[in-house]
């Protein structure tokens, strides 16, 4: 599977915080690891910019928020590291009847999901999601350290904790692909983008022991504290090896793709600046 995954998609070039970038974004050695968490389904709701994002159901009234760790070691925009927290959404092509549309998600490795939080570690990868796609994204330590046992993602934002993923490195045995169609708010209207996972090495687990989440003081986990109701996980998802590539974005409206046309220095050359963005201003951690 990993022979040709990235065969037949064409890239063009771009630019991103002044430096040389190609779409799709190729991701070609990385790591991650996933913690899915039962939630309050009502705050969610709330917590989202727009009635057509309609969160997902474990159960009647039980929502699910993903906390994901990405390392990432060969990439188009050099290597960096990336932490996602997420509300995962009900999927419009299946029924929407609680627990059936989250497990059949599962089940086809067809992800919705609508990225609340993205901070990542270097101005490329920041500026590149948020001046094409609107993730929001901002800077932090996000710092993985290894055990012969576990791996542990600790993520900080201005010295402050936020929270700690801490992986038993179980056996991985399984390969597939998976796609993530994650959903956004770009110029006030639904923006989006997929992102495939060549999942050479997997393990999943449901109700596993094997993962577990601290969160810390900042305003970020004292938010998500009082959204969780548990912090026992419903699902562990562990991909030590993985291969990417980030599509999108999915609407071109005309002023993104004025600045698109831009960045690619064929209506004159590059903007020097980031493009004027308001998503770190609709976050009230």
């Amino acid at each position: 599977m990993a022979e040709g995954f990235f065969e037949g998609i064409y890239q063009v070039d771009a630019r991103a915080a002044g430096e040389p970038v190609r779409l799709p974004i190729f991701y070609r050695d990385a790591r991650s690891f996933t913690a899915v968490f039962a939630a309050n389904w009502l705050k969610l709701r709330r917590m989202l910019p727009d009635w057509r994002y309609f969160p997902a159901q474990a159960a009647p009234g039980v929502g699910a928020v993903a906390f994901t760790a990405f390392e990432y070691h060969d990439t188009d925009i050099r290597p960096y590291n990336e932490f996602s927290i997420s509300i995962l959404l009900n999927s419009p092509w299946l029924a929407p009847v609680p627990g059936y549309n989250l497990l059949r998600q599962y089940f086809l490795h067809s992800f919705e999901a609508y990225i609340y939080h993205l901070p990542v570690t270097t101005e490329v990868a920041l500026r590149g999601g948020i001046d094409f796609y609107n993730y929001p994204k901002f800077i932090a330590g996000i710092n993985f350290t290894d055990t012969a046992d576990e791996v542990t993602c600790e993520l900080t934002h201005e010295g402050r904790l936020i929270c700690r993923l801490i992986s038993k490195k179980i056996p991985a045995t399984r390969s597939y692909e998976a796609r993530f169609f994650c959903r956004l708010w770009q110029d006030r209207q639904p923006q989006g983008a997929e992102f495939k996972v060549n999942v050479r090495e997997g393990a999943d687990r449901w109700l596993p022991s094997t993962v577990r989440l601290e969160l810390g003081d900042h305003p970020i986990a004292r938010n998500f504290r009082s959204v969780l109701l548990s912090t026992r996980p419903l699902l562990h998802l562990y991909w030590p090896s993985i291969q990417c590539c980030l599509y999108g974005p999915e609407r071109l409206s005309m002023p993104l793709a004025y600045y698109c046309l831009k960045q690619a220095g064929i209506l004159g050359e590059p903007e020097s600046g980031p493009k004027p963005s308001a998503v770190v201003e609709n976050r009230n951690w």
